[in-house]
């Protein structure tokens, strides 16, 4: 009996001591669980991330026709075909422009004149043009003067036009040289000085300076 109330005392301590046994594990278990954040729940000062969005691809622009991408390098070429075409015909078929240097003046008649026109072709800095107002001696009225050749001619008026203006053609013939020829009864003397030209006859006389403007009229 006495056995038997002894085993009956100690046995209700083991269903107490597994009971506190379990508790005690379940707590360090609670306490790891409570211990590690919820990635869905915020801490204290933060924000709640916002939802991830996928990135939307830029559109994308059509691509340019192949003549729209060759339109500049056209335009640029066609420029420098124009330019060098121009170029071209000015060199073949030069047109003359006015210009006042040198100073031109002439003799007639005893009396002195400076209203003649000097005119030189594009791209022939060495050629100048004389045009007298009126043809005097019914036979003098255009001058050609080449300064690289020591050449002074009786030419014709410009047989050519270019731009609206009158032009030669670099084949054309200068003229009739005029150095040691005889017109009207007397022989023509051309002079190339250092600064100046001067082409005369017993009739006429024609002076292009580089130092010193012709008298007035």
């Amino acid at each position: 009996m006495g056995k038997n109330k002894k085993k009956q005392e100690k046995s209700p301590a083991v269903p107490g001591a597994a009971q506190n046994l379990s508790e005690s594990e379940a707590v360090p278990d609670a306490r790891a669980s409570a211990s590690e954040p919820d990635p869905a729940t915020p801490g204290p000062g933060q924000e709640l991330p916002e939802q991830v969005k996928e990135p939307v691809p830029a559109a994308t622009p059509p691509p340019a026709s192949r003549l729209r991408r060759c339109l500049p390098d056209l335009i640029k070429v066609s420029l420098a075909l124009a330019v060098l075409s121009v170029a071209a015909v000015i060199w073949y078929k030069p047109p003359l422009t006015r210009t006042d240097f040198p100073y031109v003046s002439y003799q007639f008649q005893g009396q002195t004149f400076n209203d003649a026109q000097l005119l030189r072709p594009l791209a022939m800095p060495t050629r100048y043009y004389i045009r007298l107002p009126k043809k005097l001696a019914d036979r003098y009225e255009w001058f050609a003067v080449d300064r690289r050749r020591e050449v002074a001619a009786l030419t014709i008026a410009p047989p050519h036009h270019l731009l609206g203006l009158d032009a030669i053609k670099r084949s054309d013939p200068l003229g009739l040289d005029l150095e040691f020829r005889k017109l009207d009864h007397s022989e023509w003397r051309v002079y190339f000085l250092p600064d100046a030209i001067v082409f005369s006859n017993a009739v006429i006389s024609v002076r292009m300076d580089t130092k010193s403007a012709p008298p007035p009229k």
